[in-house]
């Protein structure tokens, strides 16, 4: 199982986000995100260039990197879809 974090640009973009839309959503859509990643994130996600992956659970794109090594997934950024 991976750990999942979030960046602090991250994390700050994510309550960004709740201001514009229904916090409930924002919320209920980081936290699919997060058990998506936590499993097999490398299949869940759709990989970028530059070892970059995102994931979609609407209505939030997060994009991640993946640790294999330590078996972390960060969460870099997110974007309204």
């Amino acid at each position: 199982m991976y750990n999942v974090v979030f960046s602090l640009g991250a994390a700050a973009e994510l309550v960004r986000i709740m201001g514009e839309l229904q916090a409930v959503a924002v919320m209920r859509a980081s936290q699919a995100i997060r058990q998506a990643l936590e499993v097999d994130p490398a299949n869940e996600g759709t990989a970028l260039p530059e070892d970059l992956y995102y994931i979609d659970r609407e209505p939030l794109r997060a994009f991640f990197v993946i640790d294999v090594q330590q078996m972390t997934v960060e969460v870099m950024d997110f974007r309204i879809l």
